[in-house]
């Protein structure tokens, strides 16, 4: 019996030093564990701030860029924040303006911003281009009263009024649709085709000024545009673009119901001329651009005829590797003539910008239907213009927006003042 009872005890004492050591190394795993999860949620909590961080600094720095006019010169990087306190860390953000940023009118600027909160660093970086008026695939500073996007009508690319958007049916949006307003102008039936979303009140795009335009040449050119045109006082211009490369164009007056010249089938190359074409006065054109220039007028600018590129399908589409570029800019308005030439169907390849008044259609509210209009390029305008009427007269609306032209726009053609992303990302190494 006195065995037994020892060889119990015995048994109990090694049952409880094992329960002990195994709660021992229960504890010492269980807070290891505590430890270590510890430690990588304050990681991961910190490696979230850091990135954070970098992200404001991104904001800071590209608002802060949006306000600088002129925009910073130069090509040496600078520091923009140093070790900027906020929110538990710091962020650094270093600005590096583009090595080609003194010849050229469109700057470009690296932004590379780093966060830190504790020995957690993230470091983002993006780089960013002056966005001009060509951004956008259509856009008003005034819808010009209730003018009706009607069922038929196509419109790509980016879309932005000033002012409330009348829609009536159907018509379709390719391109994300913006408004200053807060409602549109609603028709019956109202089924528009949204395939891009809208957004309602935004801020406006401020119109540049003749000055702005002028600006931009002046910036990156000493010597003046390489064509000049006067035709002030009564005096007429009218230009014909050819597939050759060369532009030609006449000078001519009214005299006692006679038709004289000043200036007859004048010839200038077009890649001599800088990127650029200025007239004082009134300018007709037609015909096939090959090469690359923005024409100025200080009055209208009258299409005469369809105005293609040479790289275009017989629908006006430029085809791939197409590098023609024609920019469009009156001072008043941008008129497609009432003629012979212009009753079935109408295609322009242009960047068109009005900085008075509009772009519309001579006669557009008389006889018979025209076709359509078709526009490869962009269309920007002070204040909305008539091109058809629900009759139907005038044209139906085929709009489609040049995607060159989101980095590569005509020569000297207007920003907008503000810059878009051309590219965000992260930096790990």
């Amino acid at each position: 019996m006195i065995k037994l009872f020892f060889d119990e005890r015995g048994i109990s004492l090694i049952m409880t030093i094992i329960a002990g050591l195994f709660l021992s190394i229960l504890g010492y795993v269980t807070i290891s564990t505590v430890v270590t999860d510890s430690r990588l949620g304050a990681r991961s909590l910190n490696s979230s701030q850091a990135f954070w961080l970098a992200e404001s600094g991104l904001e800071l720095t590209y608002r802060w860029l949006q306000f600088q006019d002129p925009p910073p010169g130069g090509t040496a990087a600078f520091l923009h924040y140093n070790q900027y306190p906020q929110g538990g860390g710091t962020f650094t953000v270093t600005v590096d303006p583009d090595n080609e940023n003194p010849g050229t009118y469109l700057k470009k600027y690296k932004i590379i911003s780093v966060g830190k909160v504790d020995l957690t660093v993230r470091k983002l970086e993006i780089e960013m281009q002056t966005t001009t008026f060509n951004k956008f695939g259509y856009l008003t500073g005034d819808e010009g009263g209730t003018i009706w996007f009607n069922t038929g009508d196509l419109l790509e690319g980016p879309i932005h009024s000033n002012d409330q958007i009348s829609i009536l049916g159907s018509p379709v949006f390719m391109g994300k649709v913006t408004s200053t307003e807060d409602t549109f102008n609603q028709g019956s039936p109202f089924n528009p085709d949204f395939q891009a979303g809208y957004q309602l009140g935004v801020p406006p795009v401020i119109f540049p000024t003749e000055q702005d335009v002028m600006d931009n040449y002046w910036s990156e050119n000493t010597l003046p545009p390489g064509l000049i045109i006067d035709a002030t006082f009564g005096k007429k211009c009218d230009m014909r673009f050819k597939a050759n490369g060369t532009l030609e164009y006449d000078v001519w007056h009214w005299d006692d119901g006679d038709k004289v010249y000043d200036i007859q089938n004048q010839v200038e190359v077009l890649d001599s001329l800088r990127g650029f074409i200025s007239v004082d006065g009134h300018v007709k054109i037609e015909g096939i651009v090959n090469g690359a220039v923005t024409l100025f007028a200080t009055k209208k600018i009258k299409i005469k005829k369809d105005i293609v590129y040479l790289q275009s399908d017989g629908n006006g589409k430029p085809l791939p590797g197409c590098d023609d570029y024609l920019g469009l800019i009156a001072k008043t308005d941008v008129l497609i003539l009432n003629n012979v030439w212009n009753q079935n169907d109408v295609i322009i390849n242009a960047a068109i910008l009005t900085l008075g008044d509009s772009f519309t259609v001579q006669n557009y509210a008389s006889g018979s239907p025209r076709g359509d209009l078709t526009i490869y390029g962009s269309l920007s305008q002070l204040e909305r213009g008539p091109v058809g009427t629900t009759f139907p007269t005038g044209y139906q609306k085929d709009y489609h927006y040049d995607d060159r032209f989101v980095n590569t726009p005509p020569p000297y053609y207007p920003s907008v003042g503000k810059y878009h992303y051309l590219y965000w990302k992260e930096v790990t190494n």
